[in-house]
Parts: structure tokens; sequence; C-alpha cells
């Protein structure tokens, strides 16, 4: 029985594991956010803590309070430059008189049924557009689902207040010992594994945060280039912030962020000038945001893509493309967001674990392990 014990301890262990990741899933989410926070700080607080004053020294800890309000500075920056455009939109939205919404939209209102009830295809005579959207306003917008939207909003406020302090906490604790997640999941390691798993934590913190500053990067330069478009085809200026920066952010959403961004920038330039003519006014923007979104996708696809995702993971862009969608597949559009990610985790650990097998070595071969982990830091 005792040669066995060790095993059924081990088993033990194994399910209890997976009963906390299962039952505790937003700990782990937190503490895997928090990683990538310190991922991102962990230069900043190198640099602070190798500040010295004569003989005293920047404390580490008072570093990683820096990083972290470095974070949140930059997110209220970001937040103080948009909301005055923002506010100013919606200052606009509601000026807008109904009647001129209706005027202008009552010729391609009426070609829209006349289309629809004349057409073979759909084969509805009696269809009017108004009625349809009108049912389904009144179908998403109940008394019932307004108590569920309020009831779900204070709900969100709370989590979002919870995870917030968690993450800053479990954060600073990560930024003030960048080894404090390593040892952590060594912890569950058995020992003849520590120096692979040691190897495997080592090289997937440089990969993943090289990747993650590549969409950091990536986001600006679409922002850019949205707002450089939008700007030169005579969007409006605040217009055209709010706009780039909301398609800039929906462009990580691999494949369908860019599309969505294009039907959002249409919206809202709609809505803006929604006083034109539709034919001689409103119908050209269309056709400019979709060149201008043209361009931008060409030199997003050709130039920043390649360049981020190919050379941050060190894969191939068919194997992102592949990858991309069979996590799109199974898990939507978090699987395609998380999709880089994970197979970055999976191809290092079959490096380090299974790189006996011809696959995995050609998979694998332009990862170049991160040698800073020693036997005697484990």
């Amino acid at each position: 029985m005792g040669k066995y014990q060790k095993y059924i301890v081990g088993l033990i262990g194994l399910v209890l594991l997976l009963l906390f990741t299962y039952y505790f899933s937003f700990i782990i989410k937190w503490i895997l956010i928090s990683a990538f926070i310190a991922m991102l700080g962990n230069p900043l607080v190198e640099l602070l803590s190798s500040i010295h004053i004569g003989k005293i020294k920047f404390p580490k800890w008072l570093a990683s309070i820096l990083t972290i309000l470095t974070f949140y500075l930059i997110i209220y920056l970001t937040i103080s430059l948009l909301y005055p455009f923002m506010i100013n939109q919606v200052n606009e939205i509601q000026s807008i008189d109904i009647e001129t919404i209706s005027e202008g939209l009552e010729k391609p209102i009426k070609n829209i049924n006349d289309f629809v009830r004349s057409s073979p295809l759909f084969n509805q005579p009696d269809f009017d557009i108004e009625d349809f959207i009108i049912k389904r306003i009144e179908k998403i917008i109940s008394f019932n689902s307004i108590g569920n939207m309020v009831n779900d909003l204070g709900s969100a406020i709370w989590n979002f207040l919870l995870s917030l302090f968690a993450i800053s906490f479990i954060s600073f604790f990560f930024l003030k010992d960048k080894d404090l997640f390593d040892k952590g999941v060594l912890a569950f390691v058995p020992e003849k594994y520590e120096e692979k798993t040691a190897n495997v934590l080592a090289t997937l913190r440089k990969l993943i945060a090289r990747y993650l500053l590549g969409i950091i990067l990536e986001t600006f330069l679409m922002s850019i280039l949205f707002f450089t478009g939008l700007y030169i085809i005579g969007v409006d200026f605040q217009l055209a912030i709010i706009i780039a920066v909301i398609c800039g952010i929906l462009n990580i959403i691999p494949y369908i962020g860019p599309w969505i961004g294009a039907f959002t920038a249409i919206i809202l330039v709609t809505v803006d000038n929604i006083g034109l003519d539709f034919y001689s006014g409103i119908l050209p923007y269309f056709y400019k945001i979709t060149i201008v979104y043209a361009v931008a996708q060409l030199i997003d696809n050709i130039v920043f893509q390649p360049f981020i995702y190919s050379k941050s993971v060190k894969a191939h862009p068919l194997e992102i493309f592949l990858v991309i969608i069979i996590a799109g597949t199974l898990y939507g559009v978090p699987g395609m967001m998380l999709a880089i990610p994970g197979y970055t985790v999976l191809r290092v650990i079959a490096k380090e674990f299974l790189f006996q097998y011809k696959f995995i070595q050609k998979l694998t071969r332009n990862i170049n392990y991160e040698n800073s982990v020693k036997n005697e830091d484990i």
C-alpha cells in the first residue's frame, strides 16, 4: 500500500485542484490577468528599482505601487480625453429632430419595403420595415428586461470593483516578486519536472509579454489609421476620434472585429449626418468609410499583423490563421481573442516536454528558450 500512497495523494490533489479551478474560476482569471499586468509592468519596476540616491536604493515595493498607479493614470487620461468628445456627441444626438430623420429616411425605407414586398425571395406582400423595427425593439425592451438590466448593472458594478481591487492587490505582489507566479506554479509540479517547467514559464513570460505589447502597439497604430482616414473623408474631428478608438479596440478581435468596427462607424456617421439626404449625403459616406476600412485592414494584414503575431509568438501566419478559426468555432469571440496566447502556451510546453517527436520539432523550431532560470533558482 505504501508504494501507491504518493499516487493516491497526487490523484486526490489533482482532483481538488480541478474542483477549485471549476468553482473558483474567477480567482484563476484574476491571477492570469495580474500575471499579464506584471509582464507589462516589470520593465518599469526594474527601471525604478535601479535608481540610487546616494546609498539609498529605490525600494521595490514602492516601484511596484508606482507601476500600478501608472497603469491607472494611463486609463484615467484616456477616459478624460475621450469623455468630452463623447458628451458632445450625445448632446448632438439628443438635439436631432425626429421629423427630419423621418423625412431623410422616407425614400430609402419605401425602396426597402417595395423590394421585400415584390421580391419572390422574401414573399412578404404586407412587409413594413417600420413595424418590423418597432416589434424588435418592443421585444428587446420590456419591463422585465429593464428590471433585469438594472439588477445586472448593479451586480456588474460590484463585480468590477471587486475584480479591480483583487487584480491590483495580486499584481502588486507579482511585480514586487517577479518569480512569485513561477513559484506558485512550481509548487504543484513534481520535483523531476521543475527545471523543465521553469524553462517553460521563463519562455512564456518573454513571448506573452512581447505579444501583449504588440497588441497595444497595433491598437494604437490602427486607431491613428482610422482617425486619419475618417478625418480626410470629412467626418467631424471629435466623432472621428471616438470612432477611431472604438474601432482600434475592436480590431483586437480577429477577423470579425473589423467588421463590427466598420458597422459601428457607419451607424455613428449616419446619426451625425441624419439631416442630409440619404442618397446624396449619407450614402456617399458609406462608400468612403468602406474604402477607409479596406485600406486600413490591408495595411494591418500586410504590415502590422505579420510582424506582431508571427514575430512575437514565433509562429507561421498560416498556423495563426488556422488556430484562430478553430478556437473561434469552438469558443466564439473569446476563443478567437485567446487563441494566440493559448497556442503559444501549448507550443512552449510541447517543445519542453515532447521535443522527441519530429512533428513537435518542426512546429516549435522558432521558439528559443529563456535560460535565465537555473537549477539553483528553483
